[in-house]
């Protein structure tokens, strides 16, 4: 930990809006967390952090690759995976890739800081809330403005991966039924026909825009 006490974070995403989001989130509690990188994955650590946690919008299912980059950094103590469902399967998937921490974003900001001060203390962390609130306005995400929520906008964003039903259903330890009735969702919230439209709709958002090394 910092000097002074507190828990240094570093917010890790695929997509600058969502890291921007859970920083904002984070920021409202100076006195336990200080917030000292925002890294779009592929960015390097800018500087030694307590717990890198990693929000895994667009990932779910598919993120161990990038936990165990974040696991075998140089610089980050520990890592926490941040996820709109925690269950058992992200909670395998994040522990065999070096993650001691799973945190729900359906807890409050305070208690979503205090796992995270746990997580840098040394405990293996699964924190899950019993009665699930909405989710912050701080949180943000892609199609965020356009009424989609968190769910229909992942699912939008593997849909535009090229992925099937079957296989986006697996990334979010869903029902292909339950995926299906999602893409229905999503394109009649944006007036979409096929999935050529949906691409083209992420492709030409600059809110969907991943980062792209060089």
């Amino acid at each position: 930990m910092a000097r002074d006490g507190r828990v240094r974070v570093a917010v890790v995403n695929d997509y600058e809006l969502v890291v921007e989001g859970v920083a904002r989130l984070l920021s409202q509690y100076p006195d336990q967390l200080n917030v000292c990188d925002r890294v779009v994955m592929g960015e390097p650590i800018k500087t030694p952090v307590d717990v890198a946690l990693y929000d895994t919008y667009g990932r779910i299912g598919i993120a161990a690759p990038s936990l165990r980059a974040l696991a075998d950094t140089a610089g980050i103590g520990r890592v926490a995976v941040f996820s709109l469902d925690v269950g058992p399967d992200l909670i395998a998937e994040g522990r065999a890739a070096g993650a001691t921490g799973f945190i729900s974003k359906g807890l409050s900001g305070a208690e979503i800081a205090d796992a995270i001060v746990r997580v840098a203390g040394g405990e293996e962390v699964v924190a899950i809330a019993a009665e699930p609130e909405a989710l912050s306005e701080e949180l943000d995400w892609p199609g965020r403005s356009d009424d989609l929520t968190e769910r229909q906008s992942q699912v939008l964003t593997l849909v535009a991966e090229g992925l099937s039903n079957r296989e986006i259903a697996a990334a979010l330890y869903l029902s292909p039924e339950t995926v299906k009735g999602y893409i229905a969702q999503v394109f009649a919230k944006l007036g979409l026909r096929n999935r050529v439209e949906a691409t083209n709709y992420v492709r030409d958002s600059g809110a969907f825009s991943r980062y792209q090394p060089v």
